[in-house]
């Protein structure tokens, strides 16, 4: 499953965007379906976020794997995206539960797409 790109309030930003691509790996896959309910959350959350470029969550629940592709204004907007609710709250409900986390940011002209953000996370397993 991969939720559409839905651009966010920044989505006319003209100047470079500001890229986090990140993995998650749950250690059980009866964590899955909570985590997914709270993935959409926090998409949501991400679309609504002041510097939002745009965001999309592709998930592979029977493998416990869910991604996210993001891009942002800046550094600081994403900073402070991560720093407010229900992201924060949620991080930490669920630190536990992570088999495996991964994070890769980068600066780029235009939002990067699915194939560069899963070689730059080194993924073996696309979902």
């Amino acid at each position: 499953m991969t939720t559409p790109w839905v651009p966010g309030p920044a989505a006319g930003h003209a100047a470079d965007v500001y890229v986090m691509a990140s993995r998650f790996e749950l250690k059980s896959l009866a964590q899955v379906p909570g985590f997914l309910v709270q993935a959409m959350r926090i998409l949501l959350q991400a679309r609504r976020s002041a510097g939002a470029v745009g965001a999309t969550l592709k998930a592979a629940p029977l493998k416990r794997t869910f991604w996210t592709l993001s891009a942002w204004t800046d550094r600081e907007a994403l900073g402070a995206f991560a720093a407010a609710q229900p992201h924060r709250g949620i991080v930490r409900a669920y630190r536990e539960a992570m088999a495996a986390s991964t994070f890769e940011y980068w600066t780029a002209p235009a939002p990067a797409d699915w194939a560069e953000a899963h070689d730059r996370l080194k993924d073996t397993v696309t979902g």
